[in-house]
């Protein structure tokens, strides 16, 4: 994971097999995309916060959270898919140990996870 609550899509993309046709700018075009995150930004848990952002350079990526990872694994195919909700059920279900940020890592900090209410 990239940053608390996002997801690196460039990472995915390489874990795939980084298929020049599977590239997330190419998912980020899609008119479904589109959708999927314009009501993931308007859904109640989600105000005041990005679904996607994507910063250029050399530590840049597009970082989503986990239900655009699940759109994009289903876009590029169902095996794919069905590995990253197995790996991502793996992570939340075992201990992990907390990997510090690296110190190279330049810019701001992406926003915050939305705050969700009990």
């Amino acid at each position: 994971m990239a940053e608390p609550c996002r997801f690196n899509l460039n990472d995915l993309h390489k874990a795939a097999g980084g298929n020049p046709n599977d590239q997330p700018a190419f998912f980020n075009r899609r008119t479904e995309t589109y959708a999927l995150i314009a009501e993931l930004a308007n859904s109640a848990d989600s105000q005041n916060f990005e679904p996607s952002v994507s910063r250029a350079g050399r530590n840049g990526g597009t970082f989503v959270v986990k239900e655009l990872v699940y759109a994009y694994a289903m876009w590029i195919s169902p095996a794919f898919h069905l590995k990253v909700i197995r790996a991502y059920d793996q992570m939340v279900t075992e201990p992990q140990p907390q990997v510090p940020r690296r110190a190279d890592r330049t810019g701001p900090p992406l926003p915050p996870c939305p705050v969700t209410a009990p």
